[in-house]
């Protein structure tokens, strides 16, 4: 499975049916209220948005589209953990190769000479468990 076909499972299980109109996004999908998406700034860095029901709030800043589709991976697979009645598959101390900073209203996440910027902490220590890992692990790590 390539990470796109990944990805699309991902959003199928999460109640994420539809995937966005090109030129919305990047990647993305919706449901009648939620459209979680990867978008590409003008400053070049690619966010993660969960729009609710027109509300857009911002999910993360990060460098690379890889960044931003291991974020939206994450993102998918918990949402479908929770509504499977499932715990929490990452740690809730953060992986101790990645450093967390809290910068204002954000969570810097940094590591190997990147970083990432997210204002939720859980979501932070999350992500700090998979960067840099390929979609296919992220996607069995969900599955356990």
């Amino acid at each position: 499975m390539d990470d796109d076909e990944i990805l699309e499972m991902w959003a199928q299980r999460a109640g994420f049916p539809s995937p966005l109109r090109p030129g919305d996004a990047t990647r993305g999908w919706w449901n009648p209220e939620t459209a979680l998406a990867v978008r590409r700034s003008a400053d070049s860095t690619w966010h993660v948005d969960l729009e609710n029901r027109g509300a857009r709030t911002e999910e993360a800043i990060l460098e690379t589209e890889e960044d931003a589709n291991r974020l939206l991976l994450m993102r998918f697979g918990v949402l479908w953990r929770l509504e499977e009645g499932l715990e929490d598959c990452f740690p809730v101390r953060a992986n101790p190769g990645v450093v967390i900073i809290e910068e204002g209203s954000m969570y810097s996440v940094r590591w190997n000479g990147r970083r990432a910027a997210i204002p939720a902490e859980r979501q932070a220590i999350r992500y700090s468990h998979i960067v840099d890992e390929p979609l296919s692990r992220i996607s069995a790590r969900l599955m356990t």
